[in-house]
Parts: structure tokens; sequence; C-alpha cells
């Protein structure tokens, strides 16, 4: 219980426009376009990122799509193209190396490490205890005020005057009753600001440090991979599933070199300001829903973890919605000009994601992806497959040299 601010400890999130970037800014981002894998640490937990965007999409019933597409613009009056075919791409390594296998395996090994119970000896300032606490208001329990199992450390202010220093000199297994008062300023529940309150406190331990784990056939079972219930088996898996990822990443780098080539050669003449503003309301809820998973005002999420004000915030997402529209516009002038046809390629390919996603069949897919959505996905990956199916693969060396002259 966090007693100052919220119970459990401040979340961090590392952002960027991933989800809406890596993508090739192409609209692949949810569960809808989801193929991806993870390492062998990441199969273990999701990030923040990944809860707020698969809860958003798993929320979300679309039965009407009233959104732009650059399809349904007369995009050969708007883009003039230039060379799409005979570009270039730099060649990544994919091999995945012993080295990188074992950093990974201790990565995990290192995310599985408990702390050392101390028990023969009592709570001093600076030390991180494991405690059970049961708090009453005139002897009734209040939503937040009871733990299991929390880890508080003794010094950090987390909690309410009095209820750290309180605990100082109890001994791990003791119940120590403390007699506290809320803030009278208290801003994270009003409600409880000024009133008495009763905590019933249990040192379970102190933390020492942290024991890491020794990699056993014990412990990988611990894990519960399917088919992974050995050490040489646990290898192996972590290989593969770094393989795939560089596999994926290299595929990814390749797209998006591609498709920035392509972009730079077209002259794009206009871009319709509703493409802009489309883009860029699908940015700013983006963001808005991360924010709303940290049960976060917007304008505090910006300055918390986006170290920015709102009006910065605002040019980024115009740029954003500017840079993508523009992108998708020269994307389906590609494909009127190799004569992709969504329309005859949607049964079959709208299957194929439904399939690949983990949909039950089509219909349900639907739900929550428009078909003018799943059309403009079909575009995005035929044109992408143009684009690499007539490309030539450099060395990096190559390009290096290039640049130098």
């Amino acid at each position: 219980m966090d007693m100052k601010g919220r119970i459990t400890m401040k979340k961090s999130l590392k952002l960027g426009a991933a989800c809406l970037g890596v993508a090739l800014l192409l609209c692949a981002c949810g569960k809808g376009s989801a193929n991806s894998t993870d390492t062998a640490a990441g199969s273990e937990t999701e990030s923040a990122a990944q809860s707020a965007s698969e809860s958003a999409s798993e929320t979300e019933t679309e039965t009407e799509d009233t959104n732009a597409y650059a399809y349904d613009y007369d995009v050969e009056s708007l883009v003039k193209l230039g060379d799409y075919k005979g570009l270039t791409y730099t060649e990544t390594d994919t091999s995945v190396s012993d080295e990188e296998v074992e950093s990974q395996i201790n990565s995990t090994l290192t995310a599985h490490a408990t702390p050392e119970q101390i028990k023969d000896r009592a709570v001093e300032d600076g030390d991180t205890v494991n405690i059970d606490y049961e708090g009453k208001i005139d002897g009734e329990t209040f939503e937040g005020g009871t733990a299991s199992g929390a880890s508080l450390t003794i010094g950090s202010d987390s909690f309410i005057d009095g209820f750290e220093d309180g605990l100082i000199g109890v001994k791990p297994g003791e119940k120590k009753t403390l007699n506290l008062k809320f803030p009278d300023d208290y801003k994270t529940n009003p409600d409880l600001a000024g009133k008495a309150v009763v905590f019933d406190v249990t040192v379970n331990y102190i933390e020492g440090d942290d024991i890491v784990p020794e990699l056993t056939d014990d412990f990988v079972k611990g894990l519960s991979i399917t088919d992974v219930s050995t050490v040489d088996e646990y290898r192996a898996y972590v290989k593969s599933q770094l393989q795939t990822n560089k596999e994926s990443e290299a595929e990814s780098s390749k797209q998006k070199e591609l498709l920035q080539q392509a972009v730079d050669n077209a002259e794009i003449k206009e871009i319709p300001e509703e493409l802009v503003t489309e883009y860029s309301a699908q940015y700013t809820s983006y963001y808005q829903q991360y924010a709303s998973y940290f049960g976060m005002e917007f304008s505090d999420f910006l300055t918390q973890y986006m170290n920015q004000t709102e009006d910065d915030f605002n040019k980024d997402a115009a740029d954003y919605g500017k840079q993508v529209a523009g992108n998708m516009l020269v994307v389906c002038a590609i494909a009127k000009a190799e004569k992709i046809d969504p329309d005859a390629l949607y049964d079959e390919k709208v299957a194929q994601y439904a399939k690949q996603s983990g949909y039950s069949d089509v219909a349900t897919l639907e739900k929550d992806y428009s078909q003018k959505y799943l059309r403009q996905v079909i575009i995005n990956e035929e044109v992408l497959n143009v684009l690499e199916e007539n490309a030539v693969a450099v060395a990096p060396t190559e390009i290096e040299s290039e640049a130098s002259k």
C-alpha cells in the first residue's frame, strides 16, 4: 500500500511509437495483426505497453467504420510515383551465437531471483521488508487498506507518516499495531483525509540480497514451456526464439527501408487534410490508452512519462499524421500501378489473418476490425511483397563504402 500515492510501486514505462511505427506506419497495430514471437524472458511476462494495447483492442467492437483510408482517394492525381522496383536493402545477420543464448538465459534466471529472507534480527531504517497489513477506520476495513506480501523500504516515505517508523525494531514474525492518521490534505483519496486509522502489520521477513536460481531441469519445468522440460531442451528453445525474433526484426527493417525509399522517390503533390487528421487522432488515441491503463490524466501522463506538454504532443501528433498519410498515399498509388485488387483477395487473406491471430472465424475478426480496415491491410501487405520481390540485397560493407564516397 502506498499511502502517499498508490498501493503498488510506481510503474515505469519505456515509450516509443513501436506499435505505430515499426509496423511501417501501415495500420498493423493490435491483436488483429499480431504475429510476434517472444524471447525466453519475454514469454514469461508482458509489458505494460502490450497490456494497454491489448486491453483496448479486446474491448472495442466495430460495427461501422467511418475512418478515412488512403485507397478511397484518387491517389494517381495526388502522387507521382518514382522508382519502387530495384530498390536496395541492407542484409542483416540473423545467426544466433552461444553467447547470446547464455545471455538470454542469464537474464531469465536474474528475472526469477528472489531475495534472501532474513528473520534473525529486528527491522532497521533502510531495510526492505515483506509485510502483511490490514487497515481499519472506525473498526471497518477500507478499499486499498489491506495487502499480503507487500514489499516496503523503511525510510522511503511511501506510506503515511508513522507507518514505516513504526516498524523499526519489529522482528520478523511479530505483529505491530499502528494508530495513525491520514494527512489532512490526502489527495490520493480525499475521503480518507484527516481520518484516524489503525493498521495491524505483520513483518514476514527482511529482504536480503537477491538469490539467482541455478539452471536445472526443475527450474525449466517451472517455466511451464510446452514440450520443454530439460536444460538442453530449454537452450534449444531459447536459441529458436532468438532466431525467430532476429528474423522478424530483419524482415521489419527490410520492409521499412524499402518503403522509405519508395516514398522518397515519389512526389506527393497533395495530402488530404482528412487523412492527416485521421492518423493524428490514431496517434493521440494510442497514447491516451497508455494513460488510461495507468489511471492517469493525459496531461499528467505526458509530463511524467513523455516529458512533453500537450502542445508539444499535439505537434508531434500532427507531424505523425502527415507522415503516415503521405506514406499511405504512396502505398496505395503503388497498389493502383500494380493492379492490386483487395476485393479479389479479401476472402483468402482475411481467413489467413483470422487463423494467424487466433480468431475462431472471420466474422469474429470483423467485429474487431472493419472490412475497410482489413482491405487496407491487404493493400499494405501486397505492396510490401512487390517491393521485396523486386529488391536487391546489399551487404553492410557495401553500404558503408558508398556512404564514404
